[in-house]
């Protein structure tokens, strides 16, 4: 007989007072449990208090760590009132389901049904929490979880930021590698390398339908300085190719690049060497042929001597073959199938028109009108083919005598655009 009185009697608390408490004389619920028995008998009891308490509400909301949870909640787990270092999280059940439309591991999973994948089978590596929309396994973002393909990755095209880097400085950066026919399914993550002190690390993800591009971080302290390369082979979504960083930046169809320096016009030499020493560098034109401008006079002259020439520049590692034509506003040249070896230039000109020319001044008096020219001024564009690419260099340089008659402050103000034309 007493095997039955304590059921009658919780049966009884129960029917007489609607509410049953375990560990407490005071229940916040229809049920509740004080793990700790640290609740006051009387009223609410303290944040504190509650972080150890669960509750079910007589509107059927169930809280863990409070005594009142959230009446649009029907369950809420609550880890405010717990001291920083003894905070908990939510841990859903983890598993390793086969593929993104498993339906056998789990039998017949509800709409809606939430797990973690573990990611270790071979197959099927996604990590991370996925649900079941009815037909398949997507992640929380709502992103397929099936194979990605791809119909073509654009090594070529790719561009890294910052776009050099120096020996034994630490470096970070973003190579972005543009892509067509992405299907949306899933890529996996990669590391790459290290190569000249370099890895490429890519986080798992998803191609986007049609045309994207994969983001690799590029990390590490490089060996080697721009615009020296570093080459990855990549290989994603069912296609591979190489790509070279470290070269200068990577112009799209269309896209143009300005650059702009000032120099002494007294200095003489490489253009990139006295850009070097300033921290800058030169335009690079697809990742191997460098444009240079050789000064080989002082342009503190009046008009009729020529003090720079154009130069390609090869800073790739391999020959690399061209084919340009320069036009000036004085002359033209041309040459075709040059195979340009490492280290090699090709001056595109006789020699540029660069001077003071009238070298007026605030003191001077001013023209009215002019109808002729002289030899003291030249721009010169050039139309050149790297890997079957056009591209178009426009090298304008003047000289600013600074609105004095100081041939020592006079500067060589130089613009640059590179312009990718297909």
């Amino acid at each position: 007989m007493k095997n039955y009185i304590l059921p009658l009697i919780v049966m009884a608390y129960s029917t007489v007072y609607s509410q049953i408490g375990i560990n407490t004389q005071n229940p916040q619920g229809t049920f509740n449990i004080d793990s700790k028995k640290d609740n006051n008998t009387t009223g609410i009891p303290t944040l504190q208090q509650q972080s150890n308490d669960f509750v079910v509400t007589q509107e059927g909301s169930v809280g863990v760590g409070t005594t009142s949870p959230d009446l649009s909640a029907i369950l809420e787990l609550n880890v405010n009132q717990l001291i920083t270092g003894k905070q908990k999280g939510f841990l859903g059940p983890r598993l390793a389901l086969n593929s993104y439309n498993d339906s056998s591991t789990i039998p017949n999973p509800a709409t809606g049904l939430l797990v973690f994948n573990l990611g270790t089978i071979p197959t099927f590596t996604y990590v991370g929490y996925v649900f079941w929309n009815g037909s398949q396994w997507r992640t929380l973002e709502g992103r397929s979880l099936q194979q990605g393909t791809l119909t073509s990755l654009k090594c070529a095209d790719a561009n890294l930021d910052p776009s050099t880097y120096t020996s034994g400085n630490s470096f970070q950066g973003q190579l972005k590698i543009p892509y067509v026919g992405g299907n949306g399914g899933t890529y996996s993550a990669q590391t790459i390398g290290p190569f000249n002190g370099l890895t490429a690390t890519l986080t798992q993800g998803n191609f986007d339908q049609g045309a994207g591009n994969l983001i690799y971080t590029i990390s590490g302290t490089p060996t080697v300085t721009s615009p020296s390369t570093t080459t990855f082979s990549i290989s994603s979504g069912g296609q591979n190719c190489s790509v070279s960083i470290g070269g200068g930046k990577k112009l799209a169809s269309g896209e143009y690049e300005f650059y702009t320096y000032e120099i002494l016009a007294t200095e003489i030499g490489l253009l990139s060497n006295i850009l070097n020493s300033v921290g800058k560098s030169a335009p690079i034109i697809g990742g191997k042929l460098k444009i240079d401008l050789n000064f080989t006079g002082s342009s503190n002259t009046g008009s009729g001597g020529v003090t720079y020439n154009p130069r390609l520049v090869n800073t790739f590692g391999s020959n690399v073959k061209v084919w340009y034509s320069a036009l000036s506003s004085v002359d033209r040249f041309r040459r075709a199938n040059i195979l340009l070896a490492p280290g090699g230039y090709i001056e595109t000109d006789n020699g540029i028109y660069l001077n003071w020319g009238n070298n007026m001044n605030s003191l001077s008096t001013p023209v009215n009108s002019l109808s002729s020219s002289d030899d003291s001024q030249e721009i010169e564009t050039i139309d050149l083919s790297v890997d079957g690419i056009w591209y178009r260099v426009t090298i304008f340089v003047y000289v600013d005598n600074l609105n004095d008659t100081v041939d020592f402050n006079n500067v060589r103000r130089v613009h640059i655009t590179t312009q990718r034309m297909s």
